[in-house]
């Protein structure tokens, strides 16, 4: 019984982490919670399932074409709200993604109406079964997706000029424009970025569940694995993903199933009261 939960925590909290990492691309590049980010992951969960049952695509394109649109999305934001909005306070950024997240949730529900769409799981991802852990296809690729994407992160913030950018615009972002960077290039960058993550994160975990207008709600749990891990800090924000789900599978074995939304609530509040910045994360000084 406790292996298999720790194993579907595990899976859980690859999501999670998946879906925080798109958070922390836009912050980094901008210190604004992007919480259109939900609406992206939805669409591209709609755009792989309408590829799969309505084209009669494989996985692999249906992953890339969920990709493909996500990121056509998140381009498409960011050159006709987000960079407009770089100057104006900090109030008004995060407010114009809740409108965004608005438009856009209306916009799928016109598209593919109200409905629940089963995604099927690809026929060659078997199921492994071994004492006393069963695990299936679906979960091995979100675990193995989702640490190919963390690598591949590390890559690109360590060594990169690119993620090297985005790490100064972190630090200070007038002091990096003034230095050479091309800071919309690099928003634009962390807008793709973030979008990609989300039609991952969103075609991954279809397949375990069902495609429906609260598919978005993905974003909830994404933001809590930031907040405990760290906005800041991409390892903090996978820790906080995986711990985010294992409470949750273990919560479920312990207390009933009905209360488990609320622990992402809790987490959060727990986190902002005890180390606001997160357990992986660090107070910002600012000079004054």
């Amino acid at each position: 019984m406790l292996p298999q939960l720790l194993a579907a925590g595990v899976v859980s909290g690859c999501i999670y982490a998946l879906v925080a990492l798109g958070l922390v691309f836009v912050f980094k590049a901008t210190g604004v919670i992007n919480f259109a980010h939900g609406s992206v992951i939805l669409i591209g969960a709609y755009v792989g399932v309408t590829a799969v049952t309505g084209f009669g695509l494989g996985y692999p394109a249906a992953v890339l074409a969920a990709v493909a649109v996500a990121v056509a999305v998140g381009l498409f934001l960011h050159h006709a709200v987000y960079r407009r909005l770089l100057a104006a306070p900090h109030m008004i950024q995060v407010l114009a993604t809740l409108a965004v997240a608005n438009i856009l949730n209306g916009l799928a529900t016109l598209i593919w109406g109200a409905d629940a769409y089963a995604f099927p799981p690809s026929p060659r991802l078997r199921p492994v079964l071994s004492e006393p852990v069963v695990v299936t296809g679906q979960q091995i690729l979100i675990v193995a997706g989702a640490a190919t994407v963390m690598a591949v992160l590390t890559v690109f913030f360590r060594w990169t000029r690119w993620g090297k950018a985005m790490r100064a615009m972190t630090q200070n972002s007038l002091g990096a424009g003034l230095c050479g960077v091309r800071t919309d290039r690099v928003f634009a960058l962390a807008m793709a970025a973030s979008a990609a993550l989300g039609g991952i994160a969103g075609v991954l975990y279809a397949p375990l569940t069902l495609v429906d207008p609260s598919f978005g709600g993905l974003l909830v749990k994404g933001f809590a694995a930031a907040a405990v891990g760290g906005l800041a800090s991409l390892p903090g924000t996978v820790a906080g993903g995986i711990v985010l789900g294992l409470c949750e599978s273990l919560w479920v074995a312990v207390l009933p199933a009905v209360w488990a939304p609320s622990l992402s609530y809790l987490l959060i509040i727990l986190v902002l009261l005890v180390k606001p910045t997160g357990l992986f994360g660090t107070p910002v000084v600012r000079k004054l």
